[in-house]
């Protein structure tokens, strides 16, 4: 019997120079290597064109940099030479840009507003300086210009209570020191990356590796928006921004102020500041602003479902749930394998990797919003740490894939460890980014284009992950549009922020000192999984997520990020660890796709279980270690949700027999209530963990009082003891 291949490791494309690796294995070459084809990324310092009538833009571009630039002016003039277009263009502009340069954040307001503005900083936010203020030059004298935007209206006099933008202090310092070491970084692209980076091309396991340098020489690029065009004429044109915002987004509607509940412990701040909050008090931010806990603690754990979705009694929940077998019939449920299906077939897309989707705006009376100046400020934070102390270290972008759909049949497995459920430890205060134990795998809610609408207007969990750590944003350079079989791993990306808020409260906070361990490569130990969870946003959809199909896309996508990469785990990168785990790194998880895509709470959780506790069991290399690994599951902030899952674990674990995966995928295919034609018409009133208990005869303190008797037996669900076989931007997730 031939076993199904379900992983099989690609190429590790090491693009720098690694000290300790062997130079004749991963040779790096003495001079720059030109590459202008479709496997490669087309770099802006290239001498080819995508057509014989154009000549290379680089000329251009050098003559640009090498020039003084004063003012967001004549950096909007210098930059458009090639970008086509000018401050004016139709196609081009860098109004968010020009204003979050501009704006002043120290202008003069009146005695009252200015005593409340500074009273909000001092004590909702701490300190508000850039980095770059700790270590302060000699400042040149105001420019006159610098107080205007492209229009010519003053923007001195306009009052900014977030404290997003620039100081005249800070924005001097961005024109004379660090804009001039950026556009020094950006012309050594020739000289630091001499290697072609190839694309992580969809259904093709391989990595990337580049030092951090390199990494911050792309990004130096890409705010300079040098890179060629991407995508096809449907997608950005040449260096122009992202889509139009239709009419609608360009007006200024209000927000109503959003009521937060109890507060976990504050999760962005300095030490010493937790130590002046009061318990119970709001979180940081006393004036509406969200954090990622209070975005899911603003509504009920399990909305009310809408009357048509409503079971009209709990006699009618019992009856539905009859439709499944007797207590001594297991049940069957035909499962078609679909790791590898797609609904569609998409044109395999580039994600944008030049800046000018964020540096642009339709809107004429907020041209930038806080929540784009929070994003800038991000990015010139970034840029004025590297360029005043470089990071010498590498980060690893490793794309695999799942090879073989899964059905998780016992008999698919090719470890023959025991099965067992993997621990769940839940932190319901805790932001996951913060507090997740070292060496963890910390997971991006990620957008199936990587990074979503960091260059756009998302800022939910994957925009933030990627603001906070810019060195993210590099994998759009080469990462294809992931599909359902495949994970985006990444380690060794730096942490340089601390951030407030979530969504459009979402702000710079401060400098962030990143104090992780390296690897012999170099490599942060901070290992991030990026994956992508199918959208659920209308009523009927939030139904048919419970179907075979949707669940077992989501279970394959989880396992395939889960899965350890070997890439990743070895010290050197070198595709295996240097020695076998008994227990491998926990996986640092929340509600996964349970924001704006419209995922149930609890049954992501089931999912996410699932996985981790078979992750490791479909690969040769993976045959000595565990099945699976460990969870530590944050909440942000619903601890009814976290109460309920360390109740059903406990059960789960003490319970004497090994309930197969099979039996609870049955569990949840049944959860919701079924029409006569088998079609989910709504979900049942007690929860889904408690459905689940009560289906494998958990004790009762679990259970509600309405539910019916176990669905099934024992031995219908149980394996038996001696038969283990060992853009884009549309569709930000949170």
């Amino acid at each position: 019997m031939t076993i199904p291949v379900y992983f099989e490791t690609g190429p590790h494309h090491v693009l720098c120079q690694v000290p300790g690796l062997d130079p004749i294995k991963f040779p790096y070459p003495d001079d720059f290597e030109d590459c202008w084809d479709h496997h490669h990324v087309r770099l802006p310092c290239s001498s080819r064109t995508p057509s014989t009538s154009e000549k290379s833009t680089w000329p251009d571009i050098v003559q640009g940099l090498t020039t003084t630039i004063n003012n967001s002016k004549e950096l909007d003039t210098i930059m458009a030479r090639w970008n086509g277009g000018g401050g004016n263009s139709s196609d081009w502009n860098i109004r968010a840009l020009s204003v979050f340069l501009n704006r002043r954040a120290d202008s003069q307001k009146t005695a009252t507003s200015s005593s409340q503005f500074h009273a909000r900083r001092a004590g909702n936010h701490g300190p508000m300086s850039l980095s770059f203020l700790n270590n302060p030059e000699e400042n040149s004298d105001q420019r006159e210009s610098d107080i205007e935007s492209n229009d010519g209206s003053n923007l001195s006099d306009i009052d900014d209570d977030e404290g997003q933008f620039l100081s005249e202090e800070e924005r001097t310092r961005f024109f004379d020191v660090v804009l001039p070491k950026m556009q020094a970084l950006a012309l050594r692209l020739p000289e630091l990356v001499k290697k072609p980076i190839p694309f992580l091309d969809q259904q093709v396991d391989s990595a990337v590796t580049l030092r951090q340098e390199q990494i911050a020489c792309l990004l130096a690029n890409a705010f300079f928006c040098t890179f060629p065009q991407r995508n096809s004429s449907r997608m950005n044109q040449h260096h122009g921004a992202d889509k139009k915002r239709k009419a609608t987004d360009t007006k200024n509607i209000p927000e109503k102020k959003k009521t937060l509940g109890q507060a976990p412990k504050d999760p962005y701040g300095n030490a010493s500041q937790g130590d002046s909050r009061k318990a119970g008090d709001p979180f940081r931010n006393t004036n509406g602003q969200m954090s990622l806990f209070a975005y899911f603690n603003k509504s009920e754990q399990r909305p009310a479902p809408e009357p048509s979705e409503k079971p009209t009694s709990d006699n009618h929940e019992s009856q539905s749930m009859s439709q499944g077998p007797s207590t001594d019939q297991p049940i069957r449920v035909d499962r078609e394998p679909v790791a590898q299906k797609e609904t569609k077939k998409p044109i395999p897309r580039l994600p944008s990797i030049n800046f000018s989707s964020l540096y642009s705006s339709d809107n004429v009376e907020d041209p930038c919003s806080n929540v784009n100046a929070a994003k800038l400020r991000c990015l010139v934070h970034y840029f004025d740490r590297v360029t005043s102390e470089m990071p010498q270290g590498a980060v690893t972008f490793h794309r695999q894939v799942l090879m073989t759909p899964l059905t998780l049949e016992t008999s698919e497995r090719i470890s023959k460890r025991r099965f067992r459920y993997s621990n769940v430890r839940v932190d319901p205060d805790s932001p996951l980014e913060d507090e997740a134990p070292p060496d963890a795998l910390q997971l991006d809610f990620a957008n199936k284009v990587i990074g979503g609408g960091v260059l756009g207007h998302g800022s939910v969990q994957e925009e933030i992950r990627f603001m906070i750590s810019p060195e993210l944003i590099v994998s759009r350079l080469f990462t294809k549009t992931l599909q359902n079989n495949e994970a985006l791993l990444i380690k060794g990306a730096e942490r340089f922020s601390n951030y407030n808020g979530y969504a459009r409260t979402f702000e710079w906070h401060s400098d962030h000192r990143d104090a992780t361990s390296r690897d012999r490569m170099g490599r942060r130990k901070t290992e991030i999984c990026a994956i992508d969870a199918v959208p659920f946003r209308s009523k009927e959809a939030r139904l048919d997520q419970f179907s075979s199909e949707f669940v077992m896309r989501e279970i394959s996508k989880a396992i395939v990020g889960f899965r350890r990469s070997p890439i990743t785990a070895s010290e050197w990168g070198l595709c295996r660890p240097e020695e076998p785990m008994r227990h491998l790194p926990l996986i640092a998880t929340g509600n996964w796709g349970c924001g704006a895509f419209g995922g149930h709470l609890e049954l992501k959780f089931l999912i996410q279980l699932l996985a981790a506790s078979v992750c490791q069991a479909f690969c040769e290399d993976d045959k000595d270690v565990a099945l699976g690994r460990d969870l530590v599951y944050y909440t942000y902030g619903l601890d009814d949700l976290g109460k309920e899952i360390e109740e059903f674990m406990g059960h789960l674990h003490a319970c004497p027999t090994a309930f197969e995966p099979v039996s609870l995928l049955e569990c949840i295919e049944f959860y919701p209530i079924k029409s006569g034609r088998g079609k989910n018409i709504s979900l049942r009133e007690s929860s889904l963990l408690n459905y689940v208990g009560k289906a494998f005869g958990f004790p009762s303190t679990l259970i509600s009082p309405t539910m019916p008797e176990p669905l099934y037996s024992s031995s219908s669900l149980c394996a038996s003891t001696d038969s283990y076989l060992e853009e884009g931007e549309d569709g930000d997730d949170d």
